[in-house]
């Protein structure tokens, strides 16, 4: 459903800071309220699904095809890192309060929240220099010319990029097709 949305509405950096502002949200709730953590659990699961759902597709979009591969698998190392060491620094905090989990280690997811919110606001500024590749939906843009396997050329839909492309259009139809692939 979200990958859905975010191919309809483009914007992807702009998606992955409300990602990151939703999180900040849920862990100073979590951190400095009493209240259920229900609302705040569906709050965060929102956020790292809209976070998966601009993430991973915006990878064709900003990398060349020949480096696709590769960025993908920086992308996994990089999370798997995280996964390995960010559970030994959320102990360490843990039990630096006396075994509370509750108000530091979420000041430490705080802390990770405002570091997505700054990447993010970066990340908006470096595409609106670059080109706007995250910021269009799929679909927008210049004309797309699909050629029809009769020798005569077809105008199909509308494209960011202007690509030249041999069969039908996909969801990332504003890739050229020397930049564009996908595992």
């Amino acid at each position: 459903l979200l990958g859905h949305i975010v191919d309809k509405i483009g914007k992807r950096a702009q998606l992955a800071t409300l990602a990151s502002s939703i999180l900040l949200a849920v862990h100073l709730t979590m951190a400095l309220s009493d209240s259920s953590p229900i609302a705040p659990m569906v709050g965060q699961g929102i956020a790292y699904s809209l976070y998966a759902s601009v993430l991973w597709p915006s990878v064709p979009l900003t990398v060349a095809k020949q480096f696709t591969g590769t960025a993908f698998g920086v992308i996994t190392s990089i999370q798997n890192i995280g996964l390995a060491i960010f559970p030994l620094i959320v102990a360490a905090v843990y039990n630096a309060s006396g075994g509370k989990y509750i108000p530091n280690v979420e000041f430490f997811f705080v802390s990770c929240a405002v570091a997505g919110v700054v990447v993010g606001i970066i990340m908006i500024r470096l595409d609106k220099r670059t080109g706007g590749k995250l910021y269009v939906a799929s679909g927008e843009g210049c004309d797309e010319v699909v050629l029809n396997g009769n020798g005569g050329d077809v105008i199909v839909g509308r494209n960011p990029v202007g690509s030249v492309r041999d069969g039908d259009a996909g969801l990332f139809d504003g890739v050229e097709d020397e930049m564009y692939f996908s595992p």
